[in-house]
This record gives C-alpha cells, structure tokens and sequence, in this order.
C-alpha cells in the first residue's frame, strides 16, 4: 500500500491553519486567545467545543473529542487519515506525491512478522522443560493439549530481554518494534512487556497475530492480566478473541455467544460450542457491536453469574439494542462464570440453556427485582428504562420494548411514551459513533496528574523549561500505559514538540481525545520549577502512603489473631520519616 510522504503530511499541517479549516464546519466566537463554538460531534445548547490557533488543536470540554486538523476532518467526514491529508492538500494547493514506505503496507508486515516470532516463541516455552508448571495449570483448568495448540497459547518467561533477543538482527526498525507493543521502552533500553504470563494470542479474523492477552503465572504481580497496547494493528474496542475460528459457525448458526474471558471462550469451544466469542479486555462497545452486526443480528450474553457479570450484562444488552441488535442472555449458576459451568454440567447441558434464552428485558427487570418494586423505587426504576430507549434510534425497536415494558410492568403504553418523550437524549450514544465513549481514559488520581503536569512541561516549545524537566525527571515515573507512551514520545530530545505533531501518533481515537485535553490545557501561572517540585514530591510520597496502608492491613490482620506487629510498627516509623523528609 502506498503512503504519503511524511514532508507533506508536515507541510499539510503546516499550512492548514485549524481555525480556517473548522470554520468550514463550525461557527466560531473569539473569547481570549482561543475560539469556541457548538460542538459538531455531540448535540449541546451552549458552545463546549474550543479551537486554540496557538497549539493548531480543538478540544470539546462536553464530549472530550480533540486533536489536530486531520483528526477534526477524519472525525467530521469520517474518512481515514490518507484521505483526510488529501482533501486538506486540494484545498490549500499542495501537490501530493505518493511513494511506498513504513508506515502503511510494509509496517503492518513488519508487526505481523514480529507477533509470529513472538507466537511461536512462546508456544516453544510453554512445551519446554521450563514451561511444565504453566503447562500443568493449563491442563487442571481442564483445558486439552489439542486446543492449547490450536490457539497457540504459550508462556513469556519471567525474562526481560528473551522476545527483543529474537528480534534483533532481523532488518526491524525501531520504530517497527516499538510500534507493535510487544516491547517497553525505558532510558535504559527496550524490554520484553510480557514477563512471567501465560499468552494468549489475538487472532485478526484472517488468522494473523495481532496482539496478546497474558495472565499472571507464578509471580506476585498484582495485575491479573495485562493485554497489549493499542496498535496500528490491534484496535481492543472492535477486536474478538477468537472469532479466527469461529465466525463460520456463527453464520452458519445464525447467532453470537459473546463471553468476556478467554477462558470462558476456550472452554466452551473445547465443549464444541462454537459459535462463540470474547471480548478482548474491554467492555463491550458499540465498535464491537458494529462488527457482529456484519456477522449476525443475534448475540446471547454469557457473562459470570455475579453482581458484576450482571451489571456487564445489562450494559452490553443497551448497546446492542442501540446498534440494531437483538440481545438475549443466559447465565450461569450465581458464583460460577462460564468456564467454571461448562466443567461442571458438560456441554448438553449448557447448549440446552443456550437453545432458550432469556429475553433481554425479562433478564433487566429480574435483575433489578423490577416487577417487585413500588412506590417511589419503582417510578424510578420504569424512568431510567425510558431513558435508555430514548437513546435508540430505531423506531421498531423502540415500539417493541415499550410494548415489552408496559406487559410485564403493567404500566399504561400511552404513559410509558410520554415518559419516554420527556427524557433527555444521553449525549454520549449521539455524539460520534464511531467511538464508545465509555471507553474515555479518565485520570483521576493524584499520582496521574502529577505526571500530567509534567508531560505538559515536556510539551512546552519553551527549550529552557523542556530542559529542566528532562534534567529532573526520569520516564520510569511514568506508569499508566497513555502517560507512559505520551512520555516516550516526548522524552526524544529530537521531538518537534509541535502540539498538533503529537497528536498523530495517537491513532486511537479514545487515546487522541485523552492527549489533546492534556496538550490543551492552558499554562499554569506558576514557575515550572515549583511545578517539577511539587510533582516530584507526590510521586515519591503516594508509594510510601500505599505501602503505610498495606502495613496498617497487615496490622489489623495480624492483632486479630493475637500476633506480634512490631515489625510492621516499625517500618511503618520508617516510612513516616522517609516522608517526612521529602
């Protein structure tokens, strides 16, 4: 595939001044040193949407969709980038030449190339001597060898360097590797990301690797699973694990088992259950729902039998039904999730429950103990039901679940519309659908916007202030996964610094809107000096608050049993005094 030089691409930027090209579209009010109008992306009475020429990006404070020229016309026309840096070049004359290079056909090659090596090298592990435990726990969890192997699930050892190891030499470029999330970058060099995991691979449905979910596997980690990054080629909010095997026996069936964990899908297939698969650890999104709706118009939620799996439940059914889908639900027994219930019952025994699902509805309002309430609760209980059929679109199904609603509720038809008329049309399923903005990256902690603070200084086209920064400041502050990329970036001392620059490498929309409200922000009026301390400070201090915390558990725990806590008394003193001495 060919692709457009990146000299164009800056000199398309460049020259397409985003106050220009967004008037085409918006109607926008200088107020200060930025504009503001109606966002185009949402539906708002008072202007939220803000252009700032300054940084040559947009941002809407109501919606939380941002970025640079190109993303506002990708996002507005909804066309790809290609297409986007074209339009914008025909409109300011600027002759567009089109050559092969990374970045479009040969990238993509590279990344599945190094996802095999990586498939395969892990599959090697797992069968090795070194790989018996994780082979052993594999095969307790009743999974058979056949399977394992047809989803070529394999182990990454607790090693930092064994994946980069079998890359090297082998004409990748950095940016080819970094860019396929297989690794971690830090100013001591490129790392293994999986350690001590068991991997399971994300097929794209052509069959080709395209990321990994790993879950922990004799380490102390705390982090269950870790999955990988967003890449060009792995996009988590339209991805299905699994569905390389199964999308036959879905069309041929002519419904979806839409499960959350691979176990669950693994296990159920191993059942011959196949048309079936699992969201790739992440709530399911109206992205994922447009991709079934390409497949089959049925889907059956199979999530766990908890409070969670329901609430999960209940959510998907929403986006279904505002997708055009038909949802229904089955659940397993209360405390067991799919994998647990397809061991003990077996496969008859499952399908048969398969076969008679339960209607959507009839599954919201059990949950909810609908039909039991009264009062007070119920008139509640019926108005959050008519906001959510407010916020579909299709008429037939609309009718149908008011007609549903008003049978099992015993509540008037013609009452029931009028209460759905006078609800509010939730913001968030009419802005750009093309994006689930449940799916927004929020930082809300303290240790997050601190480092946010500091990535805002690294993003100053100030040299004296980016110095600073980068003299005080290591990029293994850096933890969530967002900051962290947005800090590798930024860390490159040869970075143009350019605003609407760094907004294209986020290809992610989710991503893109999280970085432009973190470019976006308007300069503090304080020293950048006062800034970099004070972060600092918060960063070392909230370790030390979390591990005084975890203290205090095991105090608690240990003077309920009548044991001795003057270790933890004890260190718990010095830590206080660490802190005290920031």
């Amino acid at each position: 595939m060919a692709k457009i030089p990146q000299d164009i691409i800056e000199r398309v930027r460049d020259t397409a001044d985003i106050v220009d090209v967004v008037s085409q579209f918006v109607d926008l009010k200088q107020r200060g040193p930025n504009y503001f109008g109606l966002c185009p992306f949402h539906s708002e009475k008072t202007p939220s949407f803000s252009v700032a020429p300054a940084k040559q990006i947009y941002y809407c404070f109501g919606c939380h969709s941002g970025g640079n020229v190109f993303s506002f016309m990708m996002d507005y026309q909804k066309i790809p980038f290609p297409d986007a840096v074209q339009v914008l070049a025909e409109r300011y004359n600027i002759p567009i030449k089109i050559e092969k290079g990374e970045g479009t056909s040969e990238l993509f090659t590279s990344l599945y190339q190094l996802h095999e090596i990586a498939v395969k090298l892990y599959q090697k592990n797992l069968f090795s001597e070194d790989g018996q435990k994780a082979l052993e726990y594999l095969k307790a969890r009743n999974l058979k060898e056949d399977i394992i192997k047809q989803f070529k699930i394999g182990l990454a050892f607790n090693a930092w360097d064994q994946l980069v190891k079998q890359c090297k030499n082998k004409g990748f470029t950095q940016t080819q590797i970094i860019k396929s999330g297989l690794f971690t970058r830090s100013d001591k060099g490129i790392f293994d990301r999986f350690r001590s995991r068991i991997m399971f691979p994300i097929f794209h449905p052509s069959g080709k690797p395209i990321a990994f979910g790993g879950r922990i596997h004799n380490s102390d980690d705390p982090a269950k699973y870790l999955n990988s990054p967003e890449t060009p080629l792995y996009k988590k909010s339209n991805v299905f694990y699994g569905l390389q095997a199964t999308r036959d026996s879905i069309r041929k069936e002519g419904f979806v088992i839409l499960v959350e964990g691979y176990m669950d899908f693994l296990k159920l297939y191993q059942a011959s259950i196949h048309p079936v698969v699992s969201v790739s650890g992440t709530a399911f999104t109206l992205k994922h729902a447009s991709s079934l709706s390409r497949i089959t118009q049925k889907v059956i939620l199979l999530y766990d039998g908890d409070e969670a799996g329901g609430t999960a439940t209940e959510r998907a059914g929403w986006v279904l039904l505002r997708s055009g889908l038909i949802p229904s639900v089955v659940r397993p027994p209360k405390g067991t999730d799919p994998d647990d219930w397809v061991s003990n019952v077996g496969s008859k025994a499952v399908m048969s429950t398969i076969k008679e699902p339960l209607d959507y509805i009839d599954f919201h309002i059990d949950f909810h103990q609908g039909a039991d309430l009264s009062g007070p609760e119920r008139q509640k209980y019926i108005i959050s039901l008519a906001g959510e059929i407010k916020n579909i679109d299709d008429g037939v199904i609309r009718n149908d679940l008011i007609k549903a609603i008003s049978e099992k509720l015993n509540v008037n038809e013609k009452d029931l519309i009028r209460i759905v008329n006078t609800q509010r049309v939730n913001p968030e399923y009419k802005a750009n659908t093309n994006t689930d903005l449940d799916e927004r990256i929020i930082f809300n902690n303290q240790v997050e916007k601190a480092q946010i603070e500091l990535l805002k200084l690294l993003a100053n086209n100030n040299n004296e202030i980016r110095h600073y920064v980068l003299e005080h400041v290591t990029i293994g502050l850096f933890k969530a996964p967002l900051l962290k990329k947005l800090a590798d970036i930024l860390f490159d001392k040869n970075l143009n610094v350019e605003s609407s620059a760094i907004i294209e490498y986020f290809q992610d929309k989710n991503e893109r809107d999280s970085v432009a409200q973190i470019l976006f922000a308007e300069d503090e009026n304080i020293s950048f000096e006062e800034i970099v301390s004070d972060c600092l400070k918060i960063l070392k201090s909230e370790p030390l608050k979390e591990k005084i915390y975890s203290l205090r558990g095991q105090i608690r725990e240990k003077e309920s049993k009548g044991e001795n806590i003057l270790e933890e008394l004890s260190a718990i003193t010095k830590l206080r005094e660490e802190l005290n001495g920031l």
